[in-house]
């Protein structure tokens, strides 16, 4: 067995479904949120548009998507955040968790990526969902005359440390005790884990949770400061409505050629 195979077996026998945790808050969060297994019909419409895009670098953040859908979901969001768009996959899973109810600001900076989306954004209607495009700051200082924080600030720099502190900095100004801020990359490198400790020792900061790869932090000064970790499987949580069907497709096969076979 591989080294890295061992490590990721180790992970997910030694954090996973809210081992060793005794608070509620956390304890449902990773059951009902993090855990969470139950698909959404708009999964399957989100990765049949990723498919036909002529992008793929974005395939990392394959399985992310879900669990940004079901945060949203679960905290009732209403204002949401995301710094770095790039294609606009994962804006769709922010914006398309709650329609009616919360406003998606997704922002990108580099001009021209983002035509794809807004196309299918038009055809699904998410009137909800504005995207930006430019400059960070110039883009969060236009946000400030209407948005006091945010619910949810999203920061999807690819584990880059250099652009991570910058869009935390930036977006620091509306971080307020009911935000949920979530990180993307925190053990892509040594910096990044240290940019990850200094989060955690804010004084504003009280739960964080380590899913390896992304971050979670909530400020709410009701919860005891605590730090967990837990597994997350990026490869079996996001497509299970798309699986799901095809295993009733195959169903349906076996059961039609059974009666061709008896019908002969």
């Amino acid at each position: 067995m591989k080294f890295a195979t061992q490590i990721k077996l180790y992970r997910k026998l030694r954090y996973r479904k809210g081992f060793g945790i005794h608070s509620p808050f956390t304890y449902n969060l990773i059951t009902k949120v993090i855990e969470e297994k139950a698909p959404y019909y708009i999964f399957d419409e989100i990765e049949q548009f990723r498919k036909r895009l002529s992008f793929r670098k974005e395939t990392q953040h394959k399985n992310y998507g879900a669990l940004l859908f079901r945060t949203v979901h679960f905290f009732k969001c209403r204002t949401v955040l995301q710094i770095r768009a790039y294609t606009g996959i994962l804006s769709l899973y922010l914006s398309m968790a709650s329609r009616k109810n919360c406003s998606c600001y997704a922002l990108e900076e580099n001009s021209g990526l983002l035509e794809a989306v807004k196309k299918f954004a038009g055809q699904q209607r998410l009137e909800n969902l504005h995207f930006m495009e430019g400059n960070y700051a110039e883009n969060l200082e236009k946000l400030k005359a209407f948005v006091s924080s945010f619910d949810l600030i999203f920061i999807n720099q690819l584990g880059n440390p250099g652009k991570t502190l910058e869009a935390l900095e930036l977006s620091h100004c509306f971080i307020g005790e009911k935000s949920i801020l979530i990180i993307d990359g925190i053990s892509k490198s040594k910096a990044m884990k240290e940019l990850w400790e200094k989060i955690k020792n804010y004084p504003e900061t009280r739960v964080t949770i380590d899913l390896f790869a992304l971050g979670i932090v909530f400020f709410d000064k009701k919860l005891h400061n605590q730090h967990y970790k837990n597994y997350f499987d990026y490869g079996k949580k996001q497509n299970l409505y798309e699986k799901r069907r095809r295993r009733i497709h195959l169903f349906g096969w076996r059961r039609k050629s059974f009666k061709s076979e008896s019908a002969n």
